[in-house]
């Protein structure tokens, strides 16, 4: 009895074909899902930084001006209390 993927005709070659063909999709998508990763990673840090600095910035404006700060903290406050109420 003769097996069906390999008939003498060219099966396997086709057989190997699709395999070589699959393993570059794969190969293809493994590579961009790296890419991806990289991408994020380097977003990642970039927004840890920038969130870093503002919050460095925004303690500096407290400390130079410390009654402004408390003045719009109080304002901010009562106007959210006047939405939520």
């Amino acid at each position: 009895m003769q097996n069906k993927t390999n008939n003498g005709n060219g099966s396997a070659a086709s057989i190997d074909s699709i395999r070589d063909s699959v393993k570059g999709l794969v190969e293809q998508g493994h590579d961009k899902v790296n890419a991806i990763k990289d991408a994020a990673s380097d977003l990642q840090h970039k927004v840890t930084d920038g969130g870093g600095k503002a919050i460095d910035n925004a303690g500096k404006l407290i400390k130079d001006h410390p009654f402004a700060a408390v003045g719009i903290a109080f304002g901010v406050g009562y106007i959210l209390m006047r939405m939520f109420r």
